[in-house]
């Protein structure tokens, strides 16, 4: 004779609280094997001079042209405003990769010209946030943007 399964009240709320548990449990799991890098690593102390970077980038913006980034894997190039043309430039790239911090690069320039292009097998295909900074005549300007690099 074959017994028959009975589903009453009970093991409906047994089969809830199973799955719950499990559900929680991979849940845990898959936060653990995930990456929590912050984005950066002094970030409070970056915090307190961000005024300095919102100076900066009105500044960038108030010169005549705009900045240019063309990309693809392995070289980026940067094309600075018109209005800089002819003036003593030192500044730095960085290039932030969300996905992983140990991807980061900076690059540094100095010149004076508005064309400067870069190569690195750092730069791989994929999401990136490229920070420009530098300095002319004793002023500072910030760009930022986020690139695909195909």
């Amino acid at each position: 004779m074959a017994s028959k399964f009975k589903f009453n009240w009970g093991t409906g709320i047994a089969i809830f609280y199973i799955s719950f548990v499990i559900a929680m449990l991979s849940f845990v799991f898959w936060t653990t094997g995930n990456n929590r890098d912050l984005v950066t690593d002094d970030y409070y102390a970056e915090e307190l001079v961000y005024q300095d970077v919102i100076d900066s980038k009105a500044r960038a913006e108030e010169l005549v042209g705009k900045v240019e980034i063309n990309s693809e894997k392995g070289r980026i190039e940067v094309r600075l405003p018109e209005g800089m043309t002819d003036k003593s430039i030192k500044g730095e790239l960085f290039l932030y990769r969300q996905a992983d911090k140990r991807m980061d690069t900076r690059l540094q320039f100095e010149g004076q010209k508005i064309d400067y292009s870069f190569q690195s097998e750092r730069i791989v295909i994929g999401k990136w946030t490229v920070k420009l900074s530098w300095t002319s005549d004793g002023k500072d300007y910030y760009y930022e943007d986020k690139i695909w690099i195909k």
